[in-house]
């Protein structure tokens, strides 16, 4: 099954190698270079969707990075989720969520691939969280 996947990743590099493996897999990939594109394309996105279903989301998977130009993955995060509070979000990040009392229950509700990982645990992570 095609998963739709949203991606917020900096680095070219990394959002490459992210695009190469999803596509092999036979997922639809957007890629978004910052926290500010990414809900940009995600509200975009949600607007389209929400004549069709109001309980579909526009993506399976939102992947995050959270140290991003513009916004953090997680503030990012909390945005999608005040929307759509069924989206599910991982954060492949070297950085931990630390912070707030927001951020402890953000912890709750997203998912965590600490950098560095191996492309498979990454799709493996993706695969994963389909519902």
């Amino acid at each position: 099954m095609s998963l739709n996947i949203l991606i917020a990743e900096d680095n070219q590099f990394t959002a490459t190698q992210y695009d190469r493996i999803l596509r092999k897999y036979g997922h639809h990939v957007v890629i978004t270079r910052d926290g500010s594109e990414c809900l940009e394309k995600y509200r975009k996105e949600i607007k389209r969707t929400e004549f069709d279903s109001l309980d579909e989301s526009p993506f399976d998977v939102v992947v995050l990075d959270q140290s991003m130009p513009k916004k953090s993955g997680s503030e990012v995060a909390e945005k999608i989720l005040e929307v759509n509070p069924k989206q599910k979000i991982i954060f492949a990040s070297a950085y931990a969520l630390t912070g707030s009392d927001n951020t402890k229950q953000l912890k709750k509700k997203v998912d965590f691939l600490q950098k560095p990982f191996s492309l498979r645990a990454f799709v493996q992570k993706i695969e994963g969280e389909r519902s």
